[in-house]
């Protein structure tokens, strides 16, 4: 029993993003350095072992940068998944850096590739996080390895806050008891101050979530004695959070924010970077390209190409490239659709999209799957009208659910890809929808942008809310 415990707690979660660090490592090392062997590299299998020192500086370079929820001891919160991308990119490259540089010093300096280890690092970079996806989802599926946690506060908000938390396979907190003036759910019984410091001090929970009643202070100091860790929520989600700094301004509890939007030359490395990749994808995906447009003349009469009226950067309209996935007379058959059907009719006034479209070519369906109707896009990237990342296009009539935060929402280029498309895509209601993509432009960074790339390729292979 004492084992079980543990098990269910989140004291078993870091050891497991640990072994599951290692052994991809090690795999990715091998697997390389074998191809490599294949290739004609001249030596043996046996100088795999003599790679530990990599293996070695991650997992310290990880522990320093609390890469496993806090520490191996007391896991705690763990970090947003774009600064956990961030820094596991930074130590695996620096882990071979430091490696490399250390062979200069010893006799095995001409045994190593550089070559080897130059592919191995790349595509560690790659399958760490991809490892840690997997185990995390692991672990969401059989529900194992969560801290016990206690909420308190403002029962509206503790009740959105518990249902993102079990949808998140990310969260590594579990509530088991709240103090919110009425029970959040079944599963989870409310108490008083009091009986919730009896509670959680029989069954150990010292991780408690305080949400912040609307337009109240911070009234914690009853709860801050009682608990190792306070995490404070509001109902602030639009905060630019991964680019502010908590400060003690002449004892006052105060954030500092940068504006990463007002400085130049970032965007203007965005858009360099944005033209080569532009330019590669085109050159890359000429030949598919090609085959595409071929079946989409096949299947379906009319032009292979779709051009749509969007709002872009400023609120400027474009054209949008698409490849065609409807039939000619879509807007027509619109038309008949919703007068035919309040209830359709109300969906598409909610998402601007229908489920199970009539209007979609059977060919048109795949490609909305796999999101290969969007290839055509790389040209608008080229002519400056889209980005790779950011917010996705959107048709004037629904600027009214953007309300004031059109203003953020305009003032970046929309893009391919998004926030908002690797975090549910249609699934999700529009006002989650405009949330996701006003955090997108007020914590936008190249970090993010990396983390939203790698997250398109599940979200495009999964084909989650693509319709």
């Amino acid at each position: 029993m004492i084992f079980g415990h543990r098990f269910k707690t989140g004291r078993l979660r870091p050891f497991l993003l640990l072994l599951s660090d290692s052994l991809v490592l090690a795999g990715t090392i091998t697997l390389v350095f074998w191809c490599y062997k294949l290739m004609g590299g001249r030596y043996t299998m046996d100088i795999v072992l003599r790679t530990w020192p990599i293996l070695v500086l991650m997992i310290g370079i990880n522990l320093c940068a609390k890469l496993y929820c806090g520490n191996l001891f007391y896991p705690g919160l763990s970090i947003h998944p774009v600064e956990e991308l961030r820094r596991l990119t930074l130590s695996c490259i620096g882990s071979f850096m430091t490696f490399s540089a250390l062979l200069t010093f010893t006799r095995d300096n001409l045994s190593f590739s550089r070559v080897a280890l130059f592919f191995s690092c790349c595509l560690s970079m790659l399958l760490i996080p991809v490892g840690r996806v997997i185990l995390r989802y692991v672990l969401w599926k059989f529900h194992w390895a969560y801290i016990p946690t206690a909420i308190m506060g403002d029962a509206q908000l503790a009740r959105g806050v518990v249902s993102k938390m079990v949808a998140d396979n990310n969260c590594i907190l579990e509530v088991k008891a709240s103090c919110c003036g009425e029970a959040l759910s079944p599963d989870i019984p409310d108490f008083t101050i009091d009986g919730l410091h009896d509670f959680c001090c029989r069954h150990r929970i010292s991780y408690l979530i305080y949400c912040e009643h609307s337009g109240g202070g911070l009234n914690i100091e009853r709860v801050l004695p009682a608990f190792l860790h306070v995490l404070v929520v509001n109902r602030v989600s639009r905060f630019p959070v991964l680019w502010s700094y908590p400060v003690s301004f002449y004892r006052f509890f105060s954030f500092e924010v940068s504006n990463r939007l007002l400085q130049r030359e970032v965007r203007i490395q965005k858009r360099v970077m944005e033209i080569i990749f532009a330019v590669l994808a085109l050159v890359l995906l000429f030949i598919p390209g090609l085959l595409i447009a071929l079946m989409v003349k096949i299947t379906s009469r009319g032009p292979v190409f779709y051009r749509a009226s969007r709002l872009g950067q400023r609120g400027r309209p474009f054209e949008v490239l698409k490849f065609r996935t409807m039939q000619v007379d879509a807007d027509r058959i619109l038309d008949q659709i919703l007068e035919q059907s309040p209830e359709l009719k109300k969906q598409w006034e909610r998402k601007f999209k229908l489920e199970n479209d009539p209007r979609i070519t059977p060919i048109g369906l795949f490609l909305r799957k796999t999101s290969l109707d969007e290839l055509p896009q790389f040209w608008n990237i080229l002519r400056g009208e889209m980005a790779l990342i950011g917010p996705r296009p959107i048709v004037r009539e629904e600027v009214k659910y953007y309300g004031d935060d059109y203003s953020t929402f305009a003032s970046v280029k929309p893009g391919i890809t998004g926030l908002w498309q690797v975090s549910g895509r249609n699934d999700i209601g529009y006002e989650e929808r405009v949330g996701l993509d006003v955090f997108y432009v007020n914590n936008w960074s190249f970090w993010m942008d990396y983390y939203v790339f790698f997250r398109t390729f599940f979200v495009i292979l999964l084909g989650r809310g693509a319709y």
